[in-house]
């Protein structure tokens, strides 16, 4: 197919679509005892992963995928072999739209929000991976769509169903700590460079499709081990670094069980990127923000970058701080919480342990809850619906967007989506999509 074709005739048929007039009758009347047909945006990596994750739920049937890198996508091709496969995304959307009810997305950060909204205007269903999105003007977009469209969102902070996420929630709603006045969460990850993109030009791998790869950002060579297939979330205009990668995961039991403060300003006080290309390891940023039960600062750790030893002796001692997780710090005691752990929360205080302070939730299932709430036509939401996922991601963004701009306090205007005092981070809020790539309404 040509894809220069494909991409016109994509742009225009979406553009004009009909107008949405309920799930419905973009889902063809999926019922309770109805196989949910699903398609996904990527075959490799993660997005195998999740493929393998909701066509694993029982009544439920993959039709098909798209993936610029076919030998990436070996494990899809031998779990789905009826599901059709792409290359083109977009040649999937004209192609399967009245096949499937709802699509996974699982591509690298910049893709996420040109597809997933590409597929919410066809009033699909979307399963995104975190982050939600690359840039702030993109998570407000897909969350609002996700609202006036009413679909059925999951953002892929898988772990925000297990024990320990749910646990975290139920306990700050519950305000066994007492009022939340800090937080610190940490991650030991460097997805970034301190040196400069190496100036070459390699040669594309056969059967590798790299100018569809970069997609909506500005065309460029092709460096061997720098990008493709996992080493984009190092680059400022594919990843959102650490903090990107992580920070959805990390803060999502916290900010949803503050019922999603609102920022009011960041700062980021690590070094800043070497180059036009490259994020910064090693960061360390501060947000506050403003909720119901008061006014608090969060803190960001990642790479070698860790909490004070006063935080530490708030949860025992340096050797229980958590290298992946959060430290809440309250007026009724300190709360530790891993990440991606089977060990449950606990309850410090005067930093000590306190044993059984709190009932254990259990594991759940990200991708039922998904599938559970398209059967329901959304009257129960799912737990990292965009609503959440929207403003988490938000939030997350706003300190990528700090690091890119280091050592200002930036104040945000959360109604307005922009800062109040600076140009240079409003100018990184929304993206400029390469000519030729542009997405309606976004």
């Amino acid at each position: 197919m040509n894809r220069s074709k494909s991409r016109r005739s994509f742009l225009k048929t979406s553009a004009l679509a009909a107008p949405y007039i309920g799930w419905k009758t973009a889902a063809h009347g999926v019922g309770p005892n109805d196989t949910v047909h699903l398609a996904s945006f990527g075959g490799g990596g993660r997005a195998a992963s999740d493929l393998a994750g909701f066509g694993g739920i029982k009544g439920t049937k993959i039709v098909a995928f798209c993936d610029l890198d076919q030998r990436r996508s070996v494990k899809s091709f031998q779990k789905f072999p009826d599901a059709k496969y792409y290359s083109d995304w977009r040649e999937m959307l004209e192609k399967e739209a009245d096949n499937f009810v709802g699509t996974g997305c699982g591509v690298p950060d910049h893709m996420h929000a040109p597809m997933a909204l590409s597929a919410m205007e066809l009033g699909k269903h979307v399963y995104v991976q975190k982050p939600l999105t690359r840039t702030l003007y993109e998570a407000r977009r897909l969350r609002d769509v996700a609202a006036e469209k009413k679909l059925v969102t999951q953002m892929g902070n898988q772990h925000g169903s297990k024990s320990s996420n749910l646990t975290t929630v139920k306990i700050l709603q519950e305000g066994i700590i007492g009022t939340v006045k800090s937080i610190h969460s940490i991650n030991a990850k460097k997805w970034g460079s301190m040196d400069a993109l190496p100036d070459r030009d390699d040669a594309i791998p056969a059967g590798f499709d790299w100018d569809s790869w970069v997609g909506v950002q500005a065309d460029r060579k092709f460096i061997k081990g720098e990008y493709h297939p996992s080493n984009w979330r190092k680059r400022l205009d594919f990843g959102t670094t650490t903090l990107g990668d992580m920070g959805c995961h990390i803060f999502h039991p916290w900010f949803k069980g503050l019922g999603d403060p609102t920022p009011l300003s960041v700062i980021s006080h690590g070094p800043g990127p070497v180059d036009e290309h490259s994020w910064p390891v090693n960061c360390s940023v501060t947000w506050k923000f403003s909720a119901k039960q008061g006014d608090f600062e969060a803190t960001w750790y990642d790479g070698d970058e860790i909490p004070s030893d006063e935080i530490a002796a708030a949860v025992g001692g340096r050797e229980d701080v958590t290298k992946n997780g959060s430290i809440i710090i309250g007026t009724n005691g300190a709360l530790l919480v891993p990440h991606a752990s089977k060990n449950p929360p606990m309850l410090f205080r005067d930093g000590v342990a306190v044993p059984d302070a709190f009932e254990i939730l259990p594991d759940h299932n990200h991708f039922q809850n998904w599938i559970d709430d398209i059967r329901a036509d959304g009257a129960n939401g799912t737990v990292s619906q965009f609503s959440h996922a929207g403003p988490v991601t938000e939030a997350v963004l706003l300190g990528t967007t700090a690091i890119r701009v280091p050592g200002e306090t930036l104040e945000w205007d959360a109604a307005k989506c922009q800062f109040k005092n600076s140009e240079a981070a409003n100018a990184l809020v929304k993206p400029t999509y390469r000519k030729g790539w542009e997405i309606p309404n976004l």
